[in-house]
């Protein structure tokens, strides 16, 4: 049931620590500026923050629609329906940029006035539109990505299993550490019977990171202590679509200590940004400050900062 709230509840993830230390007052713009954005009565300011927080570029909506149809090919499976081909999650990843093409062009006045049902390209309402490189550089991914995926060693453990336990997939979950609620989001997590391990999946269409690696320990944390599943017998896994990678990892206790202290760091830090803890007011967005670099010309909020 919807309840509106003058500020958001306060909460914790890795997406929204990450955006705290790559720019505070995006973090502002992001995080509470957005906030009741969708309301009718908002004012303007709000209205317009939530508008650009739901912008996204190209190569995050594929990210985002590969993930879906993923998700979906394993759920049919689990289901015993009939999989989808290459060919046709192709199609469905295709039909879904080409549905935001046409939200960010012709109807890009219901996009204004409805951020979060249609669909706009950073591409467009930033730039000149999508120029044949960037619809090239598009395809050949979603080929890539989609091939790996059908080659890649979650997917034929999924397969060849006899003995699969499924855990989470997709699945948006919550715990919580200190009194905070801390947000994870699980692509794939299965038990390995004949291993008696438990093996989390994190799909990536992306490039490596080092920051992979930390991602996964924050949901071996979640596992050790939502599930009491033990550290020795977690395995985390990420699948890099473009390349074919596979890496996996076992993590120490003490990797997932520091997880959790820099959990316990990050959300300490982000309550001296608030005017009022308990009802998560944050403090004046003056003193929110700006971190100009050059990722300001990637960012959605730019307008708002004048860059």
């Amino acid at each position: 049931m919807y309840i509106y709230r003058d500020y958001p509840e306060f909460s914790w993830s890795n997406s929204r620590h990450k955006t705290f230390l790559e720019c505070v007052r995006k973090y502002y713009h992001q995080y509470y500026e957005a906030h009741n954005g969708w309301e009718y009565e908002a004012p303007e300011e709000n209205k317009a923050a939530y508008r650009l927080k739901n912008i996204k570029n190209i190569p995050l909506l594929l990210g985002d629609e590969i993930h879906k149809v993923i998700d979906r090919q394993l759920k049919l499976f689990l289901d015993g329906k009939r999989l989808f081909t290459e060919d046709e999650m192709i199609a469905l990843v295709t039909q879904m940029l080409n549905k935001a093409y046409l939200d960010s062009t012709k109807f890009r006045q219901h996009w204004f006035h409805k951020p979060k049902r249609y669909q706009m390209l950073y591409e467009i309402y930033y730039g000149d539109g999508l120029s044949p490189d960037v619809i090239a550089s598009a395809k050949t991914k979603l080929r890539l990505c989609v091939s790996n995926f059908f080659k890649s060693k979650t997917y034929q453990d999924i397969l060849t299993k006899l003995e699969m336990h499924v855990l989470h997939s997709e699945d948006f979950q919550t715990f919580e550490v200190n009194g905070v609620d801390v947000f994870v989001v699980l692509d794939f997590v299965y038990k390995d019977v004949h291993q008696e391990k438990w093996i989390v999946v994190d799909w990536k269409t992306g490039k490596e990171s080092e920051e992979d690696r930390k991602q996964l320990a924050f949901y071996a944390l979640f596992l050790s202590q939502q599930h009491n599943i033990p550290i020795e017998d977690i395995i985390l896994r990420n699948e890099y679509l473009l390349t074919g990678k596979s890496l996996e990892y076992k993590l120490t206790q003490f990797e997932i200590n520091a997880a959790g202290q820099l959990m316990n760091d990050s959300i300490y830090h982000m309550l001296g940004y608030l005017e009022n803890p308990a009802r998560n007011k944050p403090l004046n967005i003056d003193q929110y400050q700006m971190n100009t670099s050059n990722k300001c010309q990637r960012c959605n909020f730019k307008e708002k900062c004048g860059v």
